[in-house]
């Protein structure tokens, strides 16, 4: 019994990180599209082999409605957003394009882990 609250435990702290890397990487309460060089920098947001991170998108809320939109349960949950996508160039400089109400593609598992990359939202 002790070994199965164990591995529950452990669980529930890798859910909890994936989901915190998802707020670290993707919600910012506000951003302008030039900001996008520091925001990366700043948050550390690189790609898979710690190189620059060819897109990544930022959801312009304070979080509150990611986390009602992972509360309707487990799952991809499509839900609109202003957002503002990052992309990078030569040496990791970063430009930015906003856009509002964008559909967003929003998997959840116990909470946000990731957007789902198989929809384009550049």
């Amino acid at each position: 019994m002790a070994f199965v609250c164990l591995l529950l435990g452990l669980l529930s702290a890798v859910e909890l990180c994936a989901s915190l890397d998802f707020y670290q990487k993707h919600v910012i309460g506000n951003m302008l599209e030039y900001e996008c060089a520091t925001v990366m920098q700043t948050r550390q947001i690189n790609g898979r082999n710690g190189g620059c991170k060819k897109i990544n998108t930022f959801l312009l809320d304070t979080g509150v409605r990611v986390r009602n939109t992972c509360a309707r349960g487990d799952g991809t949950h499509n839900v609109g957003f202003n957002v503002v996508v990052t992309s990078s160039h030569p040496n990791c400089s970063y430009t930015g394009r906003r856009h509002d109400n964008r559909i967003v593609p929003i998997k959840c598992k116990h909470g946000p882990v990731d957007l789902d990359s198989t929809v384009q939202i550049g």
